[in-house]
């Protein structure tokens, strides 16, 4: 049978496991689990998808996501006159607003709804990446577009919800989303560290990762 490799760390030790007719891999080097590429969801269904959110600036719960995750994974790392790029802003670029109003100038990009990529050579001392991680199907060209981006001393600052043990996995309700495709564990994060000039600064045992470009 041959090996399925895996779309972070490109290794083969991976393991599979059928859910609801679904087949996911479960990586043992860099311990992504990520679905099968043939029940990944079309392109036009994904973006349909997306529209469906119903999120903006006047969605108080959504705002209040965005301003925590600032208060625990922005303010405390990056100082003033910076300039960022929020990779996969969505529909509606909330967090683009949130960003400048705290003075920070900001960049949007999103293969769908902004999906003009920043000029190259660009850099960034700030990358947010909320909600985005666990929607891309070629997670290694992102991790490289990161490092490539950010200035030396940037960060990185992102959000994806922690997957639990593998046992747990069938049950999670963050699996159940069709557009979700890959998915991070802590030690994933852990691994990252360990293979681009990222080191991490912060993790907690939820969502949130922040990096530091060396």
């Amino acid at each position: 049978m041959e090996k399925t490799a895996c779309p972070l760390c490109g290794g083969t030790k991976t393991t599979a496991t059928t859910i609801e007719e679904k087949i996911y891999y479960f990586c043992s080097q860099c311990d992504l689990a990520f679905l099968a590429a043939p029940f990944h969801p079309s392109p036009e269904r994904e973006k349909e998808r997306y529209l469906l959110h119903n999120n903006s600036l006047e969605d108080k719960g959504y705002v209040g996501m965005f301003e925590a995750f600032l208060e625990q994974a922005v303010v405390p790392f990056v100082g003033k006159n910076v300039e960022a790029l929020d990779f996969g802003c969505g529909p509606a670029p909330v967090l683009q607003v949130l960003l400048e109003r705290k003075g920070i100038r900001t960049d949007v990009y999103d293969p769908y709804f902004a999906p003009e990529l920043p000029p190259p050579g660009k850099q960034y001392d700030l990358i947010t990446c909320t909600e985005v991680l666990e929607h891309v199907r070629r997670p290694r060209e992102v991790w490289q577009f990161f490092s490539r981006r950010l200035r030396p001393g940037g960060i990185l600052a992102a959000m994806t919800a922690f997957r639990p043990p593998r046992e747990e996995f069938a049950r999670w309700w963050y699996r159940q989303d069709f557009t979700h495709v890959c998915f991070y564990s802590r030690e994933t994060f852990f691994w990252l560290a360990r293979h681009y000039p990222l080191r991490l600064v912060f993790l907690d045992r939820k969502n949130t990762a922040v990096m530091k470009r060396a």
